[in-house]
């Protein structure tokens, strides 16, 4: 569901044997990203600590000039908190800090969000769906650099994901299809859309994912002038990456995932990046 950490930050989870926890990935692209459940509602007011490293080799940026040649590898730190409530509602939120050949490693985003579960395939709806609104401020300083995945100083979106669960083998494994929309505004510039579609494969306490994640914004420009870039707010960007994750349940509530990335298709925008992630989820009980 959701822009580079988020979206490219945040992903859903799947119901099996425990409990179903739904996250956002985005985001990063990531984002932030998913953890294994159960046929049950993920425990109210168990705060959740999530942290994710990822390596990023960038050979090029499309579109650019001043210089043409810009390429880096880029480190980044993930960090958010996540609750639940009885009403299935989630409030989270997350922090990015990464590091460039352009800029040292430093906050490059900080944001929260708010997700509902609107409908639960395994609670007698036809299908499931989560809905949530997201906000993220960036460092002006961060936006100068192509690498940094956002429009402007202040970026607003809607987020959904609608999904389907297939069970088999006693019930003990699940196959859910996905489609989720990210649709995005900045305090300038032009909106962004991101979807995603893919599906998820679980059985037990383990989790495999297989995704294709776009990020397509609206503004008028196809070239990025590093000489004086400041986001991608006017930037006519065309992104589409395949993401592998898998994963498994730890410590009842918690989660573990690996994720790999290869971009496929770009427009002013970092081309060939590939990219890995490693993420863990800590349950921590406050009541």
């Amino acid at each position: 569901m959701i822009r580079s950490v988020v979206a490219k930050f945040f992903h859903s989870q799947n119901k099996l044997s425990n409990r179903l926890l739904l996250l956002i990935f985005l985001l990063f692209p990531a984002s932030l990203k998913s953890a294994l459940s159960s046929l049950e509602p993920s425990m109210p007011y168990l705060f959740h600590l999530d942290a994710a490293y990822s390596y990023a080799h960038i050979p090029s940026v499309q579109g650019a000039i001043n210089p043409s040649n810009y390429k880096t590898n880029e480190n980044k730190l993930i960090l958010g908190g996540w609750m639940s409530t009885m009403s299935q509602l989630e409030l989270g939120v997350l922090f990015e800090f990464n590091q460039t050949v352009l800029l040292p490693f430093n906050l490059e985003s900080g944001g929260f969000y708010i997700k509902k579960n609107f409908l639960d395939d395994f609670n007698g709806d036809s299908f499931g769906l989560d809905g949530g609104v997201l906000l993220q401020f960036v460092p002006l300083n961060r936006l100068i650099d192509p690498v940094t995945p956002y429009n402007a100083l202040a970026n607003f979106s809607l987020f959904g994901e609608i999904y389907k669960n297939f069970l088999f083998y006693q019930d003990k494994g699940s196959i859910a299809p996905f489609l989720g929309l990210d649709l995005g505004i900045a305090n300038r510039g032009y909106p962004w859309l991101d979807p995603v579609v893919g599906g998820r494969l679980s059985y037990d306490k383990f989790l495999a994912e297989l995704a294709f994640l776009g990020n397509f914004g609206f503004g008028p420009s196809k070239v990025i002038n590093l000489a004086n870039f400041a986001g991608y707010a006017f930037t006519a960007y065309r992104t589409i990456d395949i993401e592998v994750s898998i994963g498994s349940q730890i410590l009842d509530e918690g989660f573990f995932q690996v994720s790999y990335s290869k971009r496929l298709v770009s427009q002013a925008s970092p081309k060939g990046r590939q990219s890995l992630l490693i993420q863990l989820d800590l349950p921590i009980p406050l009541f």
